[in-house]
């Protein structure tokens, strides 16, 4: 991300120590919007700025929500060549 930026081992660390901030950021869960991504040093784009791209990612989206609203699954990951780790709750058995 800071690769082509003579200082960027300084812009590296200093996001990282804003992301962990506990007083700041409380939980792994915390949404960061666009705004503070840009306010912290991170180096962003919206999504809206590339039609295809964001085409994409809302198809990927709308995927797992469909997904995780409509089985027991409730983390998922998964990567570039499709190997998925899927964890599932105990739903208990259905009543007759």
């Amino acid at each position: 991300m800071f690769g082509k930026n003579r200082n960027a081992l300084v812009k590296a660390r200093s996001v990282v120590a804003k992301l962990t901030d506990y007083s700041g950021n409380k939980g792994h869960d915390r949404h960061i919007d666009f705004d503070e991504c840009k306010s912290i040093g991170l180096n962003v784009c919206p999504l809206e700025s590339d039609q295809e791209l964001q085409d994409l990612a809302l198809t990927v989206h709308h995927c797992y929500m469909h997904l995780l609203m409509n089985t027991a699954a409730f983390k998922i990951i998964e990567n570039q060549v499709g190997a998925a780790f899927v964890k599932n709750a105990q739903l208990p058995p259905p009543t007759r």
